[in-house]
């Protein structure tokens, strides 16, 4: 998963950045368009009921970028989802 923005020129519904998840086993894609980057988690919390709910299995595992702004490390080990982390200077 990862977070893109700023986008120039923004969209019609004043979204300067999208959220995307792509799922390592079935490649399916989900894509949220955002307002600000903050709402990076609320996004990610509302994201993993939603997929967790349609198709019956728990998020086991993450993988970001290096950056802090998915979600804190308190609520992945709560939620039981596990960390990673790519390569540094890596795409």
């Amino acid at each position: 998963m990862d977070v893109y923005g700023l986008i120039q020129p923004c969209s019609f519904g004043k979204q300067i950045c999208f959220l995307l998840f792509i799922d390592d086993y079935s490649r399916k894609i989900w894509l949220y368009f955002l307002k600000e980057k903050s709402n990076v988690f609320n996004c990610f919390k509302k994201f993993k009921v939603l997929v967790e709910k349609k198709i019956n299995y728990f998020i086991k595992s993450l993988r970001t970028d290096r950056e802090d702004e998915f979600c804190s490390n308190v609520f992945c080990e709560d939620q039981g989802v596990k960390k990673l982390l790519t390569v540094p200077r890596t795409p």
